[in-house]
């Protein structure tokens, strides 16, 4: 076990976090698809992308990040919020392939609903509560990504009794 729930989730809350700046319809619109190429990728991802699933996964985390601290990209390209939702659905899909079924994503896709308080904390100009709780996300992921290249533990590589 190597908690793809939680890898899946953290990358959702992030994606969540950068579509809170941009607009409210192309928001809905690309958390909407970001949850349907999660769903299709736990379907339909092959297995020899495993192995690349958690790297593609903290490394989408850190670039979505990216556009919550600068957010000026979003309003400037219409495109980018939709290919950030879209690459965080991929990588969250894949990552839940590994050790979930299609029932446990759905549970992890409702974490892209955090977009509307997020959203409503810019309104109210309070986008520096949005950006540290992302510094707290990276933060894990940078904590939780690097500890399996670290240091052998039980559960994140397969012992002498299996």
């Amino acid at each position: 076990m190597t908690g793809a729930m939680v890898a899946a989730g953290l990358l959702l809350a992030v994606v969540a976090f950068a579509l809170a700046f941009s607009a409210l319809r192309m928001a809905i619109l690309s958390a909407s698809g970001a949850g349907a190429v999660c769903l299709v990728t736990v379907a339909l991802v092959p297995t020899q992308l495993f192995q690349w699933a958690f790297a593609g996964c903290w490394l989408s985390l850190i670039g979505t990040s990216l556009l919550v601290y600068f957010p000026v990209a979003q309003r400037r390209f219409v495109w980018v919020s939709p290919v950030v939702a879209i690459n965080g659905g991929l990588w969250a899909g894949t990552v839940i392939a590994t050790e979930a079924t299609s029932y446990d994503s759905l549970i992890v896709i409702s974490v892209l609903i955090l977009f509307l308080p997020a959203r409503f904390l810019i309104s109210m100009g309070w986008a520096l509560v949005v950006k540290i709780i992302t510094s707290w996300l990276l933060a894990v992921a940078l904590l939780v990504g690097s500890i399996p290249l670290l240091v052998v533990h039980p559960g994140y590589l397969p012992d002498h009794r299996e």
